[in-house]
């Protein structure tokens, strides 16, 4: 098999689970491409919520043909992942610094990103 090949095979990572409102549908067979506009939007927000933490640290993530995620620094470096089970260790690696979600600069930073949200949207 090709590389390319290799990379559009794909698995689900549990956190590629939807919960909440999909969950009326877990028990029911149902084809590939069936509630795909669901997925799809899950995942976006998935991806927006990810480089809110990531600009931290200078990182950038995109989706990629909706199984796969490109993970880029300012420097143009990038590299593929495959699941957020995978994200954490590349992120540490092209960031060249660890990864500390309960970091107190990256809290901080997330909380001044909210409270500028919330201003920009109350104007």
């Amino acid at each position: 098999m090709c590389v390319l090949c290799g990379e559009l095979v794909s698995s689900f990572h549990w956190s590629d689970i939807s919960f909440g409102s999909d969950m009326n549908l877990a028990g029911q067979k149902s084809s590939v491409n069936e509630n795909a506009f669901s997925r799809k939007r899950a995942r976006l927000k998935r991806v927006k919520l990810l480089n809110e933490i990531l600009r931290f640290y200078g990182l950038k993530i995109d989706d990629w043909q909706g199984s796969k995620f490109v993970l880029c620094d300012k420097k143009g470096q990038s590299v593929i992942v495959n699941d957020l089970g995978d994200l954490w260790d590349k992120a540490k690696d092209l960031a060249k610094r660890e990864i500390d979600a309960l970091d107190d600069n990256l809290l901080a930073f997330l909380g001044e990103s909210n409270l500028n949200r919330e201003s920009t949207r109350l104007n």
